[in-house]
């Protein structure tokens, strides 16, 4: 009778494990089959990015699309799915072969850059830009950035009175400065250690942040900058503001005869069609380019981070270096550039 009750009682364990193992499997199927199917729909929403929003919106996260479709690839495998893994593996491959331009290091080969003569030497410029974060109120760790980094000319975004005033310190290392302030009272400051001429308003139609433009003296070489902080695309109108943003910027720095540097947040990621169209149209390349991943936003959610924030030049610019500063309190990493005129 004990050995009788004994067997029962391993054949009702050995009925209860096989039946968690389903269950175990059957979750991991359905997970594998939502995420693969979910990652497909953003992909094939990211592909309409040029003509709608939310195709716009999507398009920004192709990293994020292929390391999930792995994922997704892997938890179909264990569960022995080859049709929906194959589906998983198709979508991680379509999403890496688009990333894959922006996602590759390849080592720094400084040309000569377009009208410089040979016998010139070469003008090492470092510029930054820094999107505070208007709500941030970590004053100090901006400012110890910008003295740690020394960069020849520093572009900050979302100024606000409070951060004009906590940043005036840095008058005495960058006695050249030109601010502007839109309709929400934030704006953008230049600041510069180099000689600074014809700064003005950047006309590209943003109203809460306007654009600056300025001609810079390196090295006795005239440099023109422009300091952008192009509308936040929340909204499909608002992402039609941009889009003209973007449009505007790329005339003005084709009509650029000088060597060029566009720098700020641009609200776009290299993903997007138009991000691509504004480097054709303007006759610019990413500084970025060639010096991986370069995600700057938002620091608060880093496995979903995007670069908005770039630095553009014209051909008379070669880039030395490019990458990402120390976290700052914002939801912006600060990008420092080291360019060669």
């Amino acid at each position: 009778m004990a050995v009788d009750r004994s067997m029962a009682e391993r054949g009702a364990n050995g009925e209860f494990i096989a039946l968690r193992d389903q269950a175990v499997r059957r979750g991991i199927l359905a997970a594998g089959v939502v995420l693969t199917l979910t990652l497909l729909a953003a992909s094939v929403c990211a592909s309409t990015a040029r003509h709608f929003w939310l195709g716009e919106l999507a398009v920004h996260f192709r990293v994020q699309y292929a390391a999930m479709g792995m994922v997704g690839f892997i938890l179909l495998l264990i569960v022995r799915a080859p049709a929906w893994a194959l589906l998983a593996l198709s979508v991680a491959s379509w999403n890496a072969m688009v990333a894959a331009p922006t996602l590759v290091t390849r080592p720094v080969n400084l040309p000569r850059v377009s009208g410089q003569p040979a016998a010139d030497e070469p003008v090492r410029l470092r510029i930054s830009s820094v999107n505070v974060f208007y709500a941030n109120g970590e004053h100090q760790r901006v400012s110890d950035f910008i003295r740690r980094e020394r960069p020849d000319v520093v572009v900050l975004l979302e100024m606000n009175a409070d951060w004009r005033t906590a940043l005036a310190a840095l008058d005495k290392d960058y006695p050249h400065r030109y601010q502007t302030t839109g309709v929400n009272g934030r704006g953008i400051s230049l600041l510069s250690r180099l000689p600074m001429k014809d700064a003005k308003v950047l006309p590209i139609g943003v109203r809460a942040e306007p654009a600056i433009q300025a001609t810079l003296n390196a090295g006795g070489r005239d440099v023109r900058l422009f300091a952008v902080h192009t509308t936040w695309p929340v909204a499909p109108a608002s992402a039609s503001r941009r889009n003209l943003q973007l449009v505007r910027l790329a005339e003005q720095a084709r009509a650029v005869t000088l060597p060029l540097v566009v720098v700020g947040d641009m609200n776009i990621s290299p993903f997007s069609p138009h991000f691509q169209q504004l480097l054709a149209d303007g006759k610019l390349r990413s500084a970025a380019e060639g010096f991986g991943w370069q995600a700057t936003w938002p620091t608060f959610l880093p496995l979903a981070g995007i670069q908005i924030d770039h630095t553009l030049v014209n051909s008379q610019v070669a880039v030395e270096h490019f990458n990402r500063g120390a976290p700052v309190g914002s939801d912006h990493l600060p990008i420092l550039v080291d360019l060669v005129l």
